[in-house]
């Protein structure tokens, strides 16, 4: 595959171009350009941080986007390239004054023809840069390879983003994301290459010809210490080191050549947006120096067996539970995106399984990690690694909650290892909002430590949870009051493979000062064929954390018992769904500190229990229940 960002980039703006060109409306059902979109109706707003002169530029909506102009040089504004479709967009200037910045606004019938403007007022001159320094100084810096567009290029003049933008982790095989870059409050700045030791070179570059290929490259280098300056020039700022200053991408030879001139975009928390602009191109760059943390497994090792391994796929897309047509899922340097173009409502109504050739064994132990992005929030996205044609036999299933465009890490360490022929990684959307899209990226499952890097400890859960506290709301408002504490009983049970032998059954359900007992005859086979759901006179507050524990003891094994407490009238409004394996004869303690409810608040809550992986003759033992707030 080649990399070569430039020629590639340049070759899709022209393609872009013969698209539109050659393509009708007729070709593109649905578009109108009685649809078009006015730039007078947008919602543009514009906020300045005093500190670095960055000004903020959000515009508001859904379906449509933005394109910037920022007026250069006094030339007329539209004469000018598009600055940026960014959004939100942030730009530093250096002098004080009043501006203007002009936008049109896009969606899928076009582009408004008239274009909009907002103002915004600079108070300050940036002439002292300690504030700047001070920002720069603090910490460790590096490419935030989790953001959008934290690589990119466009035209002369703009912010570097038009041409080409780089996915999350999209450039992970070339070294590039290991750099560290460390700039001193006495104007020093230090390059460190990182355990690869290279620097990442554009192929179009002659310098490193030892390393040079017909494709984008890596080239070994040494750390390197040298200096760096600010520099104010008309309204914008720059961050200046000599010639020969290796920095973490290098796209041309005169950025290595001459002077590394960076235009400095933005600067606000611990992002820091920097252009190159050689007056031909303009190259993007995001850098980070927020706390990494643990990242997951390496999923480029060669311990990785996800890397090598062949899977197909299988879907269930079935908003109210009606089949429509198969998401799409498309591949990009190991990172799968899939399309859901309907919201759903429930749990599994939307499944993209990955039914692949890993095995695993239970004498050896292993460890699993994957990231999620979603561009919608998605209160509950199922992950489940499951043996192949099993549903009953699994690594783990839990839900992960996603906010919108956030990276969220999953992982699972030193896992006790199962025997399966064959691995299925199964991820469910069900509740998705409609046009989300997920990308999962950096799978990785592999023996335990087999690429050397070790999970942390999970922080120790310090919550008290005493059944017998004035706090507990359970013990007061349910098991003291007896019969009437539970206001409602329902249950479902459905021991069949195929769903068709629904019983009518209580489980015979007995509850006695705090301990419940239920038997199941028939064994079940998958989540949700056995239920138990208890409505209770406990009200929950909105954005009030909670703390909730129970205990529980089974006859004989069983996988899978799903516990969820939420809204009696709400399913999708609820504290958590999660998934606990129990050991026969072995007392087993949930503990779930600080959740709260997903929407809001909740005139009562209900406690659902599922054990679907029940074996024949089974009974379970339910005790302890506490429901409290969390003491803060």
């Amino acid at each position: 595959m080649k990399h070569n960002i430039l020629s590639k980039t340049l070759l899709m703006a022209a393609s872009a171009l013969l698209a539109f060109s050659a393509c009708s409306p007729e070709d593109f059902e649905g578009v109108s350009e009685a649809g078009l979109p006015l730039a007078e109706n947008a919602k543009v707003t514009t906020s300045v941080d005093d500190e670095t002169n960055t000004v903020t530029f959000h515009m508001e909506g859904d379906g449509i986007y933005p394109m910037w102009y920022v007026p250069v040089d006094g030339k007329e504004v539209t004469k000018n390239p598009i600055y940026s479709t960014t959004n939100p967009l942030q730009k530093i200037w250096v002098n004080a004054g009043d501006y203007k910045v002009y936008y049109r606004v896009g969606n899928h019938n076009g582009m408004s023809q008239g274009m909009g403007e907002t103002t915004f007022h600079i108070t300050n001159t940036l002439v002292d840069f300690s504030e700047i320094v001070g920002k720069l100084s603090a910490k460790e810096w590096r490419i935030a390879a989790s953001e959008p567009a934290h690589m990119g290029c466009g035209p002369s003049g703009t912010d570097g983003t038009e041409w080409w933008k780089a996915g999350a982790n999209e450039k992970a095989d070339f070294g590039v994301y290991d750099d560290r870059l460390t700039f001193g409050s006495d104007y020093s700045y230090t390059y460190d290459p990182g355990a690869g030791g290279t620097v990442y070179v554009n192929n179009g570059c002659t310098i490193f010809p030892d390393y040079h290929q017909s494709e984008d490259f890596m080239a070994p280098v040494e750390k390197q210490k040298t200096s760096y300056q600010l520099s104010a020039e008309g309204d914008d700022l720059y961050l200046i080191m000599p010639a020969h200053t290796l920095f973490p991408y290098i796209p041309a030879d005169d950025a290595y050549n001459s002077e590394l001139k960076l235009r400095i975009e933005s600067l606000v928390g611990s992002t820091m947006v920097l252009v190159w602009d050689n007056g031909n191109i303009a190259w993007h760059y995001i850098l980070t120096c927020a706390d990494e943390g643990f990242q997951g497994f390496n999923s480029n090792s060669d311990c990785n067996m996800w890397k090598n391994c062949q899977f197909t796929n299988e879907f269930y897309y079935a908003p109210g539970w009606s089949q429509i047509a198969d998401p799409v899922v498309t591949e990009k340097n190991g990172a799968y995106t899939v399309e859901l173009p309907s919201a759903t409502s429930d749990q599994w109504q939307a499944q993209v399984k990955f039914l692949t050739d890993m095995t695993t064994n239970s004498v050896t132990n292993y460890d699993f990690s994957c990231k999620l992005t979603s561009n919608t929030d998605h209160p509950g996205v199922t992950v489940k690694l499951v043996k192949t044609g099993d549903d009953g036999v699994f690594y783990f299933a839990e839900k992960v909650d996603l906010k919108a465009n956030q990276e969220t890490l999953f992982y699972r360490s030193d896992m006790a290892g199962i025997d399966m022929d064959n691995v299925t990684l199964v991820l469910d959307f069900g509740g998705n909002a409609a046009d989300t899209k997920v990308t999962v990226s950096n799978i990785d499952l592999q023996e335990h430590k087999c690429d050397g890097i070790e999970a942390p400890a999970e922080d120790e859960d310090k919550t008290v949870y005493n059944y017998n506290s004035d706090n507990n709301l359970w013990k007061k408002l349910v098991d003291d009051k007896g019969d009437a504490g539970i206001t409602a009983k329902s249950f479902y049970y459905n021991p069949d493979p195929n769903w068709g032998n629904v019983i009518d059954t209580d489980f015979g359900f007995t509850g006695d000062k705090g301990h419940y007992t239920l038997e199941f005859p028939n064994a079940c086979y998958a989540q949700w064929q056995a239920q138990v759901l208890l409505t209770t006179a406990i009200p929950g507050e909105a954005d009030t954390p909670y703390d909730f524990s129970c205990k529980f003891v089974a006859k004989k094994d069983i996988k899978g018992v799903t516990v969820k407490l939420t809204d009696a009238n709400s399913d999708d409004n609820f504290f958590f769904a999660n998934q606990y394996d129990l050991t026969a004869g072995e007392e087993y303690q949930v503990k779930i500190p600080a959740t709260k409810l997903k929407v809001g608040a909740a005139d009562a809550l209900k406690l659902v229990f599922d054990f679907g992986g029940t074996p024949d003759d089974e009974k379970i033992e339910i005790y302890d229940i506490v429901v409290q707030k969390t003491a803060l």
